[in-house]
């Protein structure tokens, strides 16, 4: 069992990195982390904290864009090339076809994640002559909710077109960055039955900018252990989630 989940996620992983557009990703990735250099030294004795917010948004933002472009395509595309009827005519249960697309996706995300945050370190280290620990503890909590969109993303894979699953996990990550804000919003200027809706979302919906410390890391504030784990452990159980439904879905799938 654990050698199947682990062969096609070894696979997926393969093509996960031979993919152009991680590559492309990677080198954007390389060029907006440098481009902090350049920007800094603008930015009137804050060029240490741009390098910072620079770096840590990017980390964030293309790792994302990685998790829902080939997420959101790693179980359609099989299906569309007719690939799948070769995996399910083995011994393979689909739980663990999902499983290990996960795993395999996850690696692929989390190299990415790996190698901007060596470089960042390493250009935060040209620029303030130091390590800054704490930009570990902010990369922790964006690797945390990557595995939660990545999660997302397959569970999207089983159920829409790629275009439909990225639009969707689009908007769940804008929504779950802005969640509390609307409800803030709808509760000051919002009727009832707005209010009621906008609880609806805050809840059942991931508060993703709890997993967001970049600002505060970035300013110097210590992170509180305890609170990392809880986000931690916050966004596993929605990433879990997401897999369980993702299974249930395609447990379900009929293929002609």
């Amino acid at each position: 069992m654990k050698a199947i989940v682990l062969g096609i996620a070894a696979n997926t992983f393969r093509e996960g990195v031979r993919d152009r557009l991680f590559l492309a990703v990677g080198v954007f990735a390389a060029f907006v982390l440098a481009s902090s250099l350049v920007i800094g030294p603008l930015s009137l004795g804050e060029q240490t904290r741009i390098t910072e917010d620079i770096g840590l948004a990017a980390i964030s933002i293309l790792s994302f864009m990685i998790a829902v472009l080939v997420g959101t395509s790693i179980v359609y595309r099989e299906i569309e090339r007719r690939t799948i009827y070769t995996v399910i005519s083995k011994p393979v249960e689909r739980w663990q076809f999902i499983l290990g697309k996960f795993v395999g996706l996850a690696g692929t995300v989390t190299l990415l994640v790996a190698s901007m945050t060596v470089l960042l370190l390493l250009i935060d280290f040209a620029v303030a002559r130091q390590f800054n620990g704490n930009i570990l503890v902010a990369i922790l909590l964006t690797w945390m909710e990557l595995m939660l969109l990545t999660a997302l993303s397959v569970l999207m894979s089983t159920i829409a077109s790629p275009i439909l699953g990225a639009i969707f996990s689009l908007l769940l990550y804008v929504i779950g960055h802005a969640s509390a804000d609307i409800r803030d919003l709808a509760v000051r200027f919002g009727s009832g039955v707005l209010r009621v809706m906008t609880d609806v979302v805050y809840y059942a919906v991931p508060n993703l900018e709890y997993l967001n410390v970049r600002s505060k890391v970035t300013h110097g504030v210590n992170i509180d252990p305890a609170y990392v784990a809880f986000a931690s452990a916050y966004a596993l159980l929605y990433a879990i989630a997401f897999l369980v439904i993702a299974v249930l879905v395609f447990e379900r799938k009929e293929f002609k």
